[in-house]
């Protein structure tokens, strides 16, 4: 016998699935669309340990006959082409014919439906890819799937899926996507028996926005509109005060269907050049309706990918028009809260004697830089140790006077053994994560309550990444409880950051929980959480100029930490240069130098 040979159904099914189906989302996703295919104006999503156990989507489609629906189950069976001309034209969202026996091949699978003029509907239950039973039964008109056990016959894939929360967020996110494209749908999204979204039909796009997103989000948009020859371009931009560290405020759809578009997102943010600090990426929910023949979307198995004709020309749109809406704005201006000012505290006296180099004291006279010291060095408090003695910091480290600062952005102090170089935002992040860290094992942690309660709302997905971090942070001394189902109230912050904004501090912190972006060196979910609201803190940064009293009043507070030498995160602070360095790259030796030789 020859070595090829053709593969059975049972075996193909399982490596389209692997194809089609990336986790739980990727079902819903799926279910979802063929609903809309059907016409639905209702559908529903119910999901148990994130979509592992089970997955029912009920839709008021137009369901299916049952010749049809168990022409459904094969592969390659499709009712939106026909020909290969017809993937130059395709407006539905599915076509592929994959979706249903690649989900009922890895799973406990049962198809419920009826049409509108049948007497009675169709049920079908497979499982594991061979149909178990097909037989009339009573049924609502439209289609109900339940998926259950997911990858129960492929425990290899099993075993790759996150935590129920993690995959539940990819599901919410799934659907807050489909719902944002489809505003005549009334959509309804039940998790472990809880109903978390329940998103009425509107017209407005705001209106949804505001159920999916929040009314604080939502008011701070600005509608988008424009048209060239074969595009249209319509949605909503974020002002600059909606930008976060994350693209995950960016919804892109093509002929409303939701896609990854990175070059998409990049003319995006060309549009709000000058606006925008480092890292900090603006939110939107874009669509673009254009001929369908300029749109491949046959490139991905999932559909999510799609390839554009004349890309550059729709950047281009993209990037003048969001440019053009807020320039005719004219509220671009961050929000600023109270506590965004600078505190009234003055620098710390030292212990230390300034240089007499006669030029470092022009080098702080001016107001603006003096103002930006004492706002990010505010936390350090007076020294009391004798100025007569070194600073030793760690061991084997100390430092005799400091000498200045390098580019704004390092400290370079003398030591008993030559010099150091110190990172002043990693010395920052250190001190910051040590008083969090003291907080943590202290039974009452220091903690300062705000005069007026500030409340936090966050995307349903973020809703319980806070949630789950609740009892860490209050802890390190925050006082936060929830209110409503989306928002939080925060009444009281760690006495450390006294000058924070407090819902700026926790909206980073949950940004930077959902991305994972921030890798840190420690073991405990305790350490995580004080180590990134330690960098997302107003720490003293890069470029921020420092008054003598102030770097020395950082590296007083550096001398007390248990592991002065690295930032939470594992970066160096300090980098020690021993005089023998020195003295190599000069062609010196202290012998010479002693005797003022030439």
């Amino acid at each position: 016998m020859g070595q090829v040979h053709v593969l059975s159904e049972h075996v193909a099914n399982k490596i389209a699935a692997g194809e089609v189906i990336e986790r739980p989302a990727s079902i819903v996703k799926e279910l979802v669309e063929n609903s809309l295919d059907a016409g639905a104006d209702q559908i529903e999503i119910v999901v148990k340990h994130g979509g592992k156990s089970l997955i029912r989507v009920a839709d008021n489609g137009s369901g299916m006959a049952v010749e049809d629906a168990q022409l459904a189950l094969q592969r390659h069976a499709t009712s939106k082409i026909e020909k290969a001309e017809d993937l130059n034209h395709i407006m539905s969202f599915g076509f592929r014919g994959e979706a249903l026996p690649s989900i009922a091949a890895v799973s406990r699978f049962t198809l419920q439906t009826r049409t509108p003029d049948a007497a009675t509907g169709t049920e079908l239950v497979v499982e594991g890819g061979s149909l178990l039973k097909a037989k009339e039964c009573p049924a609502a008109a439209g289609t109900v799937i339940d998926v259950r056990d997911l990858f129960f016959n492929t425990p290899a894939r099993r075993k790759f899926l996150k935590q129920d929360m993690t995959e539940f967020g990819h599901i919410l996110d799934t659907v807050t996507c489909i719902a944002l494209a489809n505003l005549h749908v009334r959509f309804v999204l039940i998790s472990g028996g809880k109903t978390l979204l329940d998103l009425l039909p509107t017209r407005d796009l705001s209106s949804r926005a505001a159920a999916i997103l929040g009314e604080d989000w939502a008011r701070q948009t600005l509608k988008i509109t424009q048209e060239i020859p074969h595009v249209k371009l319509s949605g909503l931009i974020g002002k600059p005060s909606l930008a976060s560290g994350t693209r995950a405020q960016q919804f892109f759809f093509i002929n409303r269907r939701w896609v990854k578009a990175y070059g998409l997102s990049y003319g995006l943010q060309a549009g709000y050049h000058g606006l925008l600090m480092q890292h900090q990426f603006p939110a939107a929910i874009l669509f673009l309706e254009l001929n369908p023949q300029y749109v491949d979307v046959n490139v991905h198995p999932t559909k999510q990918q799609v390839r554009l004709s004349h890309e550059a020309v729709i950047k281009t749109m993209i990037e003048k028009t969001v440019a053009q809406t807020l320039q005719e704005s004219g509220d671009l201006a961050p929000s600023f809260h109270e506590s965004d000012a600078p505190p009234r505290e003055r620098f710390p006296e030292t212990r230390f004697t300034e240089p007499s180099f006669g030029f470092e004291k022009r080098m702080f006279t001016q107001d603006a830089p003096l103002k930006v010291a004492e706002a990010v060095t505010a936390d350090v408090m007076t020294p009391k140790v004798d100025a007569a003695q070194p600073l030793e910091i760690g061991q084997g480290l100390r430092i005799t006077r400091v000498l200045g600062q390098i580019h704004r952005a390092y400290i370079l102090a003398e030591t008993e053994e030559g010099y150091a170089v110190i990172d002043q935002h990693a010395a920052h992040e250190r001190v910051t994560f040590e008083a969090l860290m003291k907080n943590f094992e202290s039974e009452r942690p220091a903690r300062q309550g705000l005069l007026m309660e500030e409340v936090l709302e966050l995307h349903p997905r973020q809703v319980e990444i806070l949630k789950k971090s609740l009892p860490f942070l209050a802890k390190l001394g925050f006082e936060i409880e929830s209110f409503g189902e989306k928002a939080f109230v925060i009444r009281a912050l760690p006495s450390v950051f006294r000058d924070e904004n407090p819902v700026r501090l926790i909206q980073q912190f949950v940004d930077e929980r959902e991305t994972g972006k921030t890798q840190t060196r420690l073991k405990g979910a305790r350490e995580d959480v004080a180590a990134i609201i330690a960098c997302k803190r107003k720490s003293v940064k890069a470029s921020d100029p420092l008054t003598f009293p102030a770097m020395q009043g950082l590296l007083e507070h550096l001398s007390r930490c248990k592991n002065p030498f690295h930032c939470p995160h594992g970066r160096p602070s300090i980098i020690k240069y021993s005089l023998s360095d020195l003295e190599k790259q000069f062609k010196r030796t202290l012998r010479n130098l002693n005797k003022g030789e030439s």
